[in-house]
């Protein structure tokens, strides 16, 4: 599969337009509008009620939505049965067949049903995909969760279908198991080429594996991007908050590219949004602890409050001088201090990079 970049003269697999669903006076997706290109990897990032799941089921066929369209194709889907869509389904829970063993499970959708030297063909060519080799005659209690998972990912597969979509499918197993089937699964859907909608709430997950994320929030969607682009630019506060860790600093505009908070000025590279009360946003590993004290923009002096190992990063809680009340959390590799490690109570100099800080207008509740 190429990259995304890519991807932008390819025609769009899936195309959905305005979709709205409404549940009383609830609404779970408001007017959504979203496009998918032939060979990508979607994920649908966002916290539980943002409306992910349901734009899953309108596009699988499992609910009908209230206005809109979904074209898979070109082809109006919007109101078509399941069946007529082109796609294979793995759910959170396995959802496989206790009584059938693992052949019968991957071949339950396969047609003619009488065909089986093709179907023991094409379910032992599955098994080999997933790293499941020889696993024909076992009953799904006899497996592992990570076990029962690649074979529901076999049997969504065993259709060919032109779209994968996958509801939580690695919430469900513990973390190393997750981890190691969340990176063979990129895998295998970069080697089938099989276009891919995956929702999660697991921001790590999504930003690992996904060649597009799209994050979701009331019914809505907030952003759209690379994980890069999410990650670092992100468009809206929700965003910036939902997705990793920040410092939230609440701060004055004093110019198109300045702010104060006590009595530091900080410049800014993003021109700020009008208004006067604005909240900057911080990466914690961008903060830049330095060797040694020399004045320059964005640079100030930060008393050492906490010091924690965690492995690849040491995280920092400093205590800026003139920002009275605020807290920095930095992470800093060690090999990259370039210095003595921190001790609690040293004053720093650390620097606030004003090409990564960013302004959002300072909500009501800040």
């Amino acid at each position: 599969m190429k990259p995304v970049d890519s991807l932008q003269g390819l025609s769009d697999h899936l195309s959905i337009h305005s979709l709205s669903r409404r549940f009383g006076g609830f609404a779970a997706l408001d007017a959504v509008s979203l496009s998918i290109r032939r060979g990508e990897f979607v994920c649908l990032l966002g916290p539980s009620g943002c409306g992910k799941t349901t734009l899953l089921r309108l596009i699988a066929g499992l609910d009908m939505p209230d206005g809109g369209s979904i074209h898979l194709l070109g082809r109006d889907i919007t109101r078509e049965a399941p069946a007529r869509r082109d796609y294979g389904i793995v759910f959170q829970s396995y959802a496989l067949f206790p009584n059938l063993t693992v052949a019968d499970n991957i071949a339950y959708g396969l047609t003619p049903r009488r065909d089986k030297a093709r179907h023991g063909q094409r379910v032992r060519e599955l098994l080999d995909i997933v790293g499941l080799p020889g696993a024909e005659l076992k009953y799904p209690s006899q497996l592992s969760g990570g076990q029962q998972q690649r074979v529901a990912l076999a049997r969504a597969l065993a259709t060919s279908p032109g779209l994968l979509l996958l509801d939580e499918p690695l919430s469900a197993l513990d973390a190393r198991v997750r981890d190691r089937l969340r990176d063979e699964l990129k895998g295998l859907q970069k080697r089938l080429g099989v276009t891919t909608l995956m929702v999660t709430h697991d921001q790590e997950e999504a930003l690992a594996i996904a060649d597009r994320v799209v994050v979701m929030n009331a019914g809505r969607i907030e952003q759209v991007g690379t994980p890069a682009e999410i990650y670092r630019q992100p468009a809206s506060r929700f965003v910036a908050d939902f997705v990793g860790d920040a410092n939230w600093l609440p701060a004055q505009r004093k110019s198109s590219h300045e702010a104060s908070i006590g009595n530091c000025v900080l410049k800014l590279q993003q021109p700020l949004p009008d208004g006067a009360s604005l909240t900057l946003f911080l990466r914690p590993e961008d903060i830049i602890v330095k060797a040694r004290w020399e004045p320059a923009a964005n640079v100030l002096l930060a008393r050492v409050e906490d010091v924690s190992f965690g492995g690849a990063m040491t995280r920092i809680r400093l205590q800026p001088q003139g920002m009275p009340g605020q807290t920095l959390r930095a992470e800093v590799c060690p090999s990259m201090l370039q210095r003595q490690p921190l001790v609690p109570g040293e004053i720093v100099p650390v620097e606030l990079p004003a090409a990564l800080l960013r302004a959002y207008v300072r909500e009501a509740a800040c």
